[in-house]
Protein backbone atom coordinates (compact mmCIF):
# COMPACT_ATOMS: atom_id res chain seq x y z
CA UNK A 1 0.00 0.00 0.00
CA UNK A 2 1.39 3.36 -1.01
CA UNK A 3 1.74 5.71 1.92
CA UNK A 4 1.99 9.49 2.02
CA UNK A 5 4.96 10.36 4.24
CA UNK A 6 5.18 14.07 3.53
CA UNK A 7 2.84 17.03 3.28
CA UNK A 8 1.60 18.80 0.19
CA UNK A 9 3.32 21.55 -1.77
CA UNK A 10 1.83 24.88 -0.72
CA UNK A 11 0.26 23.39 2.39
CA UNK A 12 -0.58 25.60 5.36
CA UNK A 13 -1.64 24.09 8.66
CA UNK A 14 -1.59 24.91 12.35
CA UNK A 15 -2.16 22.90 15.52
CA UNK A 16 -3.01 24.88 18.65
CA UNK A 17 -0.87 24.05 21.70
CA UNK A 18 -2.67 22.46 24.63
CA UNK A 19 -2.48 25.57 26.79
CA UNK A 20 -4.35 27.61 24.17
CA UNK A 21 -7.04 24.94 23.86
CA UNK A 22 -7.51 25.04 27.64
CA UNK A 23 -7.67 28.83 27.43
CA UNK A 24 -10.34 28.57 24.72
CA UNK A 25 -12.39 26.26 26.92
CA UNK A 26 -12.37 28.88 29.65
CA UNK A 27 -12.57 32.14 27.70
CA UNK A 28 -16.11 33.62 27.70
CA UNK A 29 -15.87 34.61 24.02
CA UNK A 30 -14.32 31.35 22.81
CA UNK A 31 -15.75 28.51 24.87
CA UNK A 32 -18.89 28.31 22.74
CA UNK A 33 -16.99 27.69 19.51
CA UNK A 34 -13.27 27.40 18.94
CA UNK A 35 -10.63 26.00 16.59
CA UNK A 36 -8.15 23.27 17.53
CA UNK A 37 -6.57 22.59 14.10
CA UNK A 38 -6.83 24.37 10.76
CA UNK A 39 -5.25 24.17 7.34
CA UNK A 40 -5.28 24.29 3.57
CA UNK A 41 -4.09 21.34 1.43
CA UNK A 42 -3.66 22.06 -2.32
CA UNK A 43 -3.71 19.12 -4.74
CA UNK A 44 -3.44 16.72 -1.82
CA UNK A 45 -2.32 13.58 -3.65
CA UNK A 46 -2.73 10.37 -1.63
CA UNK A 47 -4.39 12.27 1.21
CA UNK A 48 -6.33 9.74 3.27
CA UNK A 49 -7.43 9.69 6.90
CA UNK A 50 -9.18 6.99 8.87
CA UNK A 51 -10.33 7.41 12.47
CA UNK A 52 -11.95 4.21 13.68
CA UNK A 53 -13.02 5.87 16.94
CA UNK A 54 -13.87 9.22 15.43
CA UNK A 55 -12.42 12.58 16.43
CA UNK A 56 -12.99 14.67 19.53
CA UNK A 57 -13.77 17.70 17.36
CA UNK A 58 -16.16 18.41 14.50
CA UNK A 59 -14.38 18.41 11.13
CA UNK A 60 -15.35 20.70 8.26
CA UNK A 61 -13.79 20.07 4.85
CA UNK A 62 -14.46 22.40 1.94
CA UNK A 63 -13.36 21.18 -1.50
CA UNK A 64 -12.48 24.00 -3.90
CA UNK A 65 -10.84 21.95 -6.64
CA UNK A 66 -10.36 18.34 -7.62
CA UNK A 67 -12.30 15.48 -6.13
CA UNK A 68 -12.40 13.32 -3.04
CA UNK A 69 -14.70 11.26 -0.87
CA UNK A 70 -15.72 10.52 2.70
CA UNK A 71 -17.28 7.53 4.39
CA UNK A 72 -19.48 7.43 7.50
CA UNK A 73 -21.52 4.42 8.64
CA UNK A 74 -20.09 2.44 5.71
CA UNK A 75 -21.67 4.88 3.24
CA UNK A 76 -19.16 6.39 0.83
CA UNK A 77 -19.98 9.81 -0.65
CA UNK A 78 -18.12 11.41 -3.57
CA UNK A 79 -17.04 15.05 -3.12
CA UNK A 80 -16.79 17.47 -6.04
CA UNK A 81 -15.52 21.07 -6.28
CA UNK A 82 -17.57 23.59 -4.30
CA UNK A 83 -18.96 21.01 -1.94
CA UNK A 84 -18.37 20.83 1.78
CA UNK A 85 -19.11 18.31 4.47
CA UNK A 86 -18.94 18.16 8.26
CA UNK A 87 -18.16 15.04 10.26
CA UNK A 88 -19.68 15.13 13.75
CA UNK A 89 -17.49 14.58 16.78
CA UNK A 90 -17.02 11.01 17.99
CA UNK A 91 -18.16 9.60 14.63
CA UNK A 92 -15.99 6.90 13.03
CA UNK A 93 -15.05 7.97 9.53
CA UNK A 94 -12.65 7.91 6.65
CA UNK A 95 -11.97 10.43 3.89
CA UNK A 96 -9.46 10.98 1.14
CA UNK A 97 -8.51 12.53 -2.16
CA UNK A 98 -9.37 11.07 -5.53
CA UNK A 99 -6.37 9.20 -6.93
CA UNK A 100 -6.43 10.72 -10.43
CA UNK A 101 -7.80 14.17 -9.57
CA UNK A 102 -6.85 14.93 -5.93
CA UNK A 103 -8.78 17.59 -4.13
CA UNK A 104 -7.69 20.97 -2.79
CA UNK A 105 -9.36 21.56 0.56
CA UNK A 106 -9.80 24.05 3.34
CA UNK A 107 -10.34 22.25 6.63
CA UNK A 108 -11.03 23.09 10.26
CA UNK A 109 -11.35 21.04 13.43
CA UNK A 110 -13.68 22.88 15.80
CA UNK A 111 -15.50 22.24 19.03
CA UNK A 112 -17.07 24.09 21.96
CA UNK A 113 -20.33 24.30 23.84
CA UNK A 114 -22.22 25.44 20.73
CA UNK A 115 -20.48 23.27 18.13
CA UNK A 116 -23.37 20.78 17.90
CA UNK A 117 -25.82 23.64 17.33
CA UNK A 118 -23.72 24.89 14.41
CA UNK A 119 -23.88 21.42 12.85
CA UNK A 120 -27.66 21.38 13.25
CA UNK A 121 -27.85 24.88 11.78
CA UNK A 122 -25.86 23.88 8.70
CA UNK A 123 -27.58 20.52 8.28
CA UNK A 124 -31.16 20.42 9.61
CA UNK A 125 -31.42 16.95 8.03
CA UNK A 126 -29.05 15.05 10.28
CA UNK A 127 -28.74 12.13 7.85
CA UNK A 128 -27.01 14.32 5.23
CA UNK A 129 -23.76 16.14 6.03
CA UNK A 130 -22.66 17.24 2.58
CA UNK A 131 -23.86 20.21 0.56
CA UNK A 132 -23.13 22.22 -2.58
CA UNK A 133 -22.01 25.80 -2.00
CA UNK A 134 -21.51 28.61 -4.55
CA UNK A 135 -17.93 29.67 -5.07
CA UNK A 136 -17.10 32.87 -3.22
CA UNK A 137 -13.68 34.51 -2.98
CA UNK A 138 -14.66 36.39 0.17
CA UNK A 139 -15.26 33.10 1.99
CA UNK A 140 -11.74 31.97 1.17
CA UNK A 141 -10.36 35.38 2.12
CA UNK A 142 -12.07 35.04 5.50
CA UNK A 143 -10.53 31.60 5.97
CA UNK A 144 -7.08 32.98 5.18
CA UNK A 145 -7.68 35.80 7.66
CA UNK A 146 -8.63 33.27 10.34
CA UNK A 147 -5.59 31.13 9.58
CA UNK A 148 -3.30 34.16 9.61
CA UNK A 149 -4.51 35.09 13.10
CA UNK A 150 -4.21 31.50 14.31
CA UNK A 151 -0.63 31.49 13.03
CA UNK A 152 -0.06 34.52 15.27
CA UNK A 153 -1.59 32.68 18.21
CA UNK A 154 1.34 33.23 20.50
CA UNK A 155 -1.07 35.70 22.10
CA UNK A 156 -4.63 34.87 23.16
CA UNK A 157 -6.16 37.96 21.50
CA UNK A 158 -5.39 36.59 18.03
CA UNK A 159 -7.02 33.28 18.91
CA UNK A 160 -10.15 34.98 20.23
CA UNK A 161 -10.38 36.98 17.00
CA UNK A 162 -10.08 33.79 14.94
CA UNK A 163 -12.69 31.97 17.01
CA UNK A 164 -15.17 34.83 16.69
CA UNK A 165 -14.56 34.89 12.93
CA UNK A 166 -15.09 31.12 12.80
CA UNK A 167 -18.80 31.61 13.47
CA UNK A 168 -19.01 33.98 10.51
CA UNK A 169 -17.08 31.52 8.35
CA UNK A 170 -19.42 28.66 9.23
CA UNK A 171 -22.40 30.90 8.56
CA UNK A 172 -21.06 31.55 5.05
CA UNK A 173 -21.88 27.94 4.21
CA UNK A 174 -25.52 28.42 5.16
CA UNK A 175 -26.57 31.57 3.34
CA UNK A 176 -26.77 31.82 -0.45
CA UNK A 177 -25.01 35.14 -0.76
CA UNK A 178 -22.00 35.79 1.41
CA UNK A 179 -21.39 39.51 1.81
CA UNK A 180 -18.76 41.06 3.99
CA UNK A 181 -16.05 43.64 3.82
CA UNK A 182 -13.16 42.26 1.78
CA UNK A 183 -10.05 41.48 3.77
CA UNK A 184 -7.49 44.22 3.26
CA UNK A 185 -4.02 43.33 2.06
CA UNK A 186 -1.40 42.88 4.71
CA UNK A 187 0.32 46.14 5.47
CA UNK A 188 3.92 46.32 4.42
CA UNK A 189 5.28 47.34 7.80
CA UNK A 190 8.60 46.43 9.45
CA UNK A 191 7.04 43.92 11.85
CA UNK A 192 5.30 42.07 9.01
CA UNK A 193 8.57 42.01 7.09
CA UNK A 194 10.38 40.51 10.06
CA UNK A 195 7.71 37.85 10.55
CA UNK A 196 8.02 36.92 6.89
CA UNK A 197 11.80 36.74 7.36
CA UNK A 198 11.31 34.49 10.39
CA UNK A 199 9.13 32.08 8.42
CA UNK A 200 11.76 31.87 5.66
CA UNK A 201 14.60 31.10 8.10
CA UNK A 202 13.13 28.63 10.59
CA UNK A 203 16.04 26.22 10.19
CA UNK A 204 18.57 28.85 11.24
CA UNK A 205 19.66 30.44 14.48
CA UNK A 206 18.68 34.12 14.56
CA UNK A 207 19.09 36.77 17.23
CA UNK A 208 17.24 39.90 18.26
CA UNK A 209 19.90 41.93 16.46
CA UNK A 210 19.26 40.02 13.22
CA UNK A 211 15.55 40.83 13.38
CA UNK A 212 16.15 44.45 14.29
CA UNK A 213 18.44 44.84 11.30
CA UNK A 214 15.70 43.57 8.97
CA UNK A 215 13.27 46.05 10.52
CA UNK A 216 15.76 48.90 10.25
CA UNK A 217 15.51 49.69 13.96
CA UNK A 218 17.70 49.51 17.00
CA UNK A 219 17.35 46.27 18.92
CA UNK A 220 15.69 47.94 21.91
CA UNK A 221 13.20 49.93 19.83
CA UNK A 222 12.33 46.95 17.63
CA UNK A 223 11.80 44.73 20.67
CA UNK A 224 9.44 47.29 22.21
CA UNK A 225 7.42 47.70 18.99
CA UNK A 226 7.26 43.93 18.45
CA UNK A 227 6.10 43.35 22.02
CA UNK A 228 3.39 45.98 21.66
CA UNK A 229 2.02 44.36 18.51
CA UNK A 230 2.37 40.65 19.33
CA UNK A 231 2.59 40.51 23.14
CA UNK A 232 5.78 38.49 22.78
CA UNK A 233 9.49 39.01 22.45
CA UNK A 234 10.82 38.48 18.91
CA UNK A 235 12.98 35.54 19.93
CA UNK A 236 10.14 33.79 21.74
CA UNK A 237 7.84 34.27 18.78
CA UNK A 238 10.51 32.93 16.42
CA UNK A 239 10.79 29.86 18.65
CA UNK A 240 7.01 29.46 18.55
CA UNK A 241 7.08 29.44 14.73
CA UNK A 242 9.89 26.87 14.82
CA UNK A 243 7.78 24.56 16.96
CA UNK A 244 4.85 24.86 14.56
CA UNK A 245 7.14 23.83 11.72
CA UNK A 246 8.34 20.96 13.90
CA UNK A 247 4.70 19.88 14.31
CA UNK A 248 4.43 19.66 10.53
CA UNK A 249 7.62 17.57 10.25
CA UNK A 250 6.55 15.24 13.05
CA UNK A 251 3.13 14.64 11.52
CA UNK A 252 3.93 14.48 7.83
CA UNK A 253 7.44 13.05 7.58
CA UNK A 254 9.25 10.01 8.93
CA UNK A 255 12.15 12.08 10.28
CA UNK A 256 13.32 11.06 13.73
CA UNK A 257 12.92 13.56 16.54
CA UNK A 258 16.67 14.14 16.46
CA UNK A 259 16.49 14.95 12.74
CA UNK A 260 13.55 17.31 13.25
CA UNK A 261 15.56 19.08 15.92
CA UNK A 262 18.49 19.53 13.54
CA UNK A 263 16.20 20.92 10.83
CA UNK A 264 14.94 23.50 13.31
CA UNK A 265 18.50 24.56 14.16
CA UNK A 266 18.80 22.64 17.44
CA UNK A 267 22.00 20.65 17.78
CA UNK A 268 20.87 19.26 21.14
CA UNK A 269 17.73 17.13 20.61
CA UNK A 270 17.03 17.06 24.33
CA UNK A 271 16.94 20.84 24.44
CA UNK A 272 14.64 20.82 21.41
CA UNK A 273 12.32 18.34 23.14
CA UNK A 274 12.15 20.52 26.26
CA UNK A 275 11.32 23.61 24.21
CA UNK A 276 8.71 21.72 22.18
CA UNK A 277 7.07 20.30 25.29
CA UNK A 278 7.02 23.69 26.97
CA UNK A 279 5.20 25.27 24.00
CA UNK A 280 2.97 22.46 22.72
CA UNK A 281 2.13 20.86 26.05
CA UNK A 282 3.42 17.41 25.07
CA UNK A 283 6.67 15.86 23.97
CA UNK A 284 7.56 15.49 20.27
CA UNK A 285 7.08 11.73 20.51
CA UNK A 286 3.69 12.05 22.19
CA UNK A 287 2.63 14.63 19.62
CA UNK A 288 3.57 12.30 16.76
CA UNK A 289 1.85 9.33 18.38
CA UNK A 290 -1.34 11.34 18.92
CA UNK A 291 -1.38 12.49 15.29
CA UNK A 292 -0.52 9.25 13.53
CA UNK A 293 -2.45 6.83 15.72
CA UNK A 294 -5.16 5.33 13.60
CA UNK A 295 -4.15 7.32 10.53
CA UNK A 296 -3.30 5.66 7.24
CA UNK A 297 -2.06 7.44 4.11
CA UNK A 298 -3.02 5.60 0.93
Amino acid sequence: MLKKSEGFIGQRSFVLPDYLIVSNQQHPLSKGLYITDIGYYPRASFHNRERASGCEQYILIYCVDGEGWYSVNDVRTAIKPHQFFVIPAQTPHQYGADVSNPWSIYWIHFTGQNAKEYLQYLFPNQSVWVQDIPENKERNALFNDILAHIEMSYHQEHVVYANLALGQYLNSFKITHFTTVATSAEQDDPISNVIHFMKEHLSEIKTLEDFAQIAGMSASHFSAVFRQKLQSTPVHFFTFLKMQRACYLLEFTTLRVKEVAFQMGYHDPYHFSRVFTNIMGKSPRDFRNDKVQGVDYL
